[in-house]
């Protein structure tokens, strides 16, 4: 199936038609706000840490695990971010730190490297004041878009709160998606 996106032409505008194979396509491509290669540190751990994996769920089970086990939040960098901040993928696997933005950045970008369609979301979390990033991951064995917060869990899991991988998208209100 192909799905056709046409933009009308107005005044100095110009006419965009894009055909995909699948409508979810676009989110396995490298952006400028999820910028990933073949080459990248973080896609080579992603291919590794998947290397086993039958399914799509079991390739963002393995995914999520190392992040929210292996990245710790950033406070110091919350409190000093420029409103053009950019995370940079390979800075936060190096570093193993950062706020929202990095967590779903790295995770997006880690997961559209193995082929599983993902969005990073920004907006609000109902018990968060501030605002927040976090991942839709679509799962093609249940053709469904599920969410998934690694930063929240990261900090949850350093508390041994019990926490789901999943998360009821009701507590969250999407106001921009990559």
């Amino acid at each position: 199936m192909i799905n056709s996106f046409t933009k009308p032409r107005l005044k100095g505008e110009i006419l965009l038609s894009l055909r995909l194979a699948s409508k979810n396509e676009v989110f396995l491509q490298s952006t400028q706000t999820i910028k990933w290669d073949n080459n990248m540190n973080s896609i080579r751990k992603a291919k590794e840490l998947t290397v086993n994996a039958k399914t799509d769920e079991e390739k963002v089970s393995a995914i999520y695990r190392y992040i929210i086990n292996n990245v710790k939040y950033d406070y110091d960098k919350k409190n000093s971010m420029s409103t053009d901040y950019i995370p940079s993928i390979e800075g936060t696997l190096k570093s193993s730190q950062g706020i929202c933005y990095d967590y779903a950045a790295l995770f997006a970008a880690m997961l559209r490297s193995v082929d599983v369609p993902t969005k990073l979301i920004m907006g609000y979390k109902n018990d968060i004041n501030e605002y927040h990033a976090w991942n839709q991951v679509y799962l093609k064995d249940t053709k469904q878009w599920v969410t998934i917060d690694t930063t929240y869990d990261s900090i949850k899991a350093k508390g041994k709160s019990p926490y789901a991988m999943i998360k009821n998208v009701s507590d969250y209100s999407l106001l921009k998606q990559f």
